[in-house]
């Protein structure tokens, strides 16, 4: 077998290793004990009647093995007629049902946790990490060391929701173990607990160099990880399937996969060899300790110290009392590691928002009105900001159009207006208070919008729309949102109409709708909401001509009494606004009306005009 190259800790790597490593634990405010009571919290949140479980386990298995040991000795006396057989058949009878009662409830409750209890524990754990990612501050999600610490978070709740209920489950049942064979072989000899338990710590010992090194590795690895579940989900995403296959990307994936996956066997081969190592001194000591105690007993027998019954005993109770030790300080020598991976889980999901989650600010009633004060943005590990200084006014039922090139920073001012984002310098005011004094969640209210990537949920199209499911919503206005979105007659031909579902990957008989068809729905979605203020960020894009014209001429019906902001690259239909900002490089370069930009003759007007170009006699025609 090929054998694997292992990151080497010379003297230098060492220490440095280790004050990254005393570094990054100095971070970790959850102890171990913390941890692993989080985990039992989280446990009895879940279904209280595992805990029950646990201890019926834990005290099954100890009680059967102990029944199975007493019964081997009493089984030997009594086929060696040593004493009363009639006394020696009951109480092997008796051993013998205790051994049977015991492991059917150790059976029963090992099955149950394994299946159901695991399996509602698994999605206790998952529901609350899935939703801390849909509800921390949009930012969180887009910065990279915070998807590192999500990608460790998931992976700690695996541990979670698995190896450290095991875990606290293995180390109690080792230590009632520990202390009944440690009585039983005490009687012997108590020489007998140090043969066995001092190459035990030694192996301990070896099992934290071990893991130490693992751990600081870590790190390495995240990356890979990350890129693997990207291209994974990449792969299986139905929404790129038509691309992979006409642009002939799937070699292409698998090439990119098979370099990520290099790279992150790479760090398995290392970890199977650096384990591996330490497995097999480990293994030495044991079975030399091992050796050790059965040869002592032996000696006993010989000596004549002992009986038959008594060796049989005490050679089970030997074997125990060492397998129960090694699973002691493995379980214990486990904790840290877990509690680590348990810190994860717990740092993501207490992961603090910027953004105000409490108590704040009554949201205004009626029309809104939204300023920017020389608000500047920059994306995290970004040169230079996306937006810079940018001023203005969004009146109360104003019709506002954001108008620039591809880049220029439309799309992020749309985030930062309905709050996603927060600027990097400057403020946002909402009716004359900074919208940071209002609950952000309740900000959010203030808005619909139709963002350029939009998110179809595997429901009905009436679902999708209404956000709620078919018991929380207005049919009617349902309705009325899908007519004004010009999308009614085409749900209304559908065999199961508004109650058709989508994602075909998800369900065999939904439908698939097309650009446009999309785009009109996630429109009737933000008009169903009925919030004050309409964003609206490239809305026609998949639009044919004559349903963009339709969404022209109901534009100002259904942005009635509200705000509203229109992004499009048609600067024809900027003439539907009431005022237009001109975004040039991440800075606002005019502002006006239609007419007003292209009396001043600068950008906007150079743009129109190469635009219009194209659709007169002179521009547009053949040559």
């Amino acid at each position: 077998m090929k054998r694997v190259k292992i990151a080497k800790y010379t003297k230098e790597k060492r220490q440095k290793a280790r004050d990254e490593y005393n570094k990054e634990q100095s971070k970790i405010k959850y102890k171990t004990f913390e941890n692993m009571r989080y985990t039992l919290y989280e446990l009895w949140k879940s279904q209280p009647i595992m805990l029950m479980l646990i201890v019926l386990h834990i005290f099954s298995n100890v009680a059967a093995t102990l029944f199975d040991t007493f019964t081997s000795k009493y089984v030997v006396e009594l086929a060696l007629g040593t004493s009363s057989r009639i006394r020696l058949a009951v109480i092997c009878l008796l051993l013998i049902v205790g051994e049977f009662m015991s492991k059917y409830i150790e059976n029963e409750t090992k099955d149950y946790r394994g299946y159901v209890g695991y399996f509602k524990f698994v999605h206790h754990m998952t529901r609350k990490m899935l939703r801390k990612h849909m509800s921390t501050d949009y930012e969180n999600n887009e910065s990279c060391d915070n998807n590192n610490l999500m990608q460790k978070a998931r992976t700690g709740s695996d541990y979670i929701t698995y190896q450290t209920v095991d875990t606290i489950e293995g180390f109690l049942m080792a230590l009632i173990q520990l202390a009944a064979y440690g009585g039983i072989l005490s009687m012997l000899d108590p020489i007998m607990i140090l043969i066995v338990g001092v190459p035990a710590i030694t192996v301990y010992y070896l099992e934290r160099h071990k893991m130490k090194w693992i751990w600081n590795m870590a790190d390495n690895w995240q990356q890979y990880d990350r890129e693997l579940d990207y291209i994974g989900d990449a792969g299986r995403d139905f929404s790129s399937a038509k691309d992979v296959r006409i642009f002939g990307m799937d070699k292409w994936f698998t090439k990119i996969f098979d370099c990520s996956y290099a790279n992150r066997l790479n760090w398995y081969e290392q970890q199977d060899e650096w384990t591996f190592r330490h497995n097999v001194v480990s293994t030495i000591i044991l079975q030399l300790a091992d050796l050790a105690a059965y040869a002592y007993v032996i000696y006993m027998v010989v000596k004549g110290n002992i009986g038959a019954g008594d060796f049989v005993l005490y050679f089970n109770s030997l074997w125990n009392f060492g397998h129960s030790v090694r699973v002691a300080f493995d379980k214990f020598s486990g904790f840290k590691w877990l509690s680590n991976n348990t810190s994860y889980a717990r740092q993501y999901l207490d992961m603090p928002d910027k953004t105000n989650r409490g108590k704040g600010e009554k949201l205004p009633t009626g029309e809104c009105e939204l300023e920017f004060r020389n608000v500047s943005y920059k994306y995290s590990g970004a040169e230079k900001p996306t937006i810079q200084n940018i001023s203005f006014i969004l009146h109360k039922g104003e019709k506002l159009a954001l108008v620039g090139l591809n880049g220029a920073g439309k799309t992020t001012l749309i985030k930062l207006m309905c709050g996603l984002y927060d600027p990097t310098e400057g403020e946002i005011l909402l009716n004359g208070k900074p919208v940071n004094s209002y609950n952000r969640d309740e900000y959010f209210t203030l808005f619909g919008a139709v963002f350029q990537d939009i998110a179809l949920l595997a429901v009905t199209i009436a679902e999708n729309i209404a956000g709620a499911d078919a018991d929380n919503f207005d049919r009617e206005r349902v309705y009325d949102c899908l007519k004004k979105a010009g999308l009614y007659d085409k749900v209304m031909s559908l065999p199961e109409k508004e109650n058709t579902r989508l994602v075909k990957s998800v369900f065999e008989n939904a439908t698939e709708l097309s650009g446009g068809q999309t785009q009109k729905l996630a429109l009737a979605r933000a008009l169903y909401k009925d919030a004050p203020i309409l964003l609206l960020d490239e809305p026609t894009a998949a639009l044919d001509p004559i349903a963009e014209q339709e969404m022209y001429l109901k534009y100002a019906d259904f942005t009635k009494g509200k705000s509203s902001v229109f992004i499009s690259h048609r600067l024809a239909s900027t003439r539907f606004c009431d005022r237009i900002i001109m975004i040039e490089n991440g800075t606002l370069t005019e502002t006006g009306t239609h007419a007003q930009l292209m009396a001043q003759g600068g950008k906007y007007a150079e743009l129109f005009e190469l635009q219009s170009s194209y659709y007169n006699d002179k521009g547009g025609a053949d040559k």
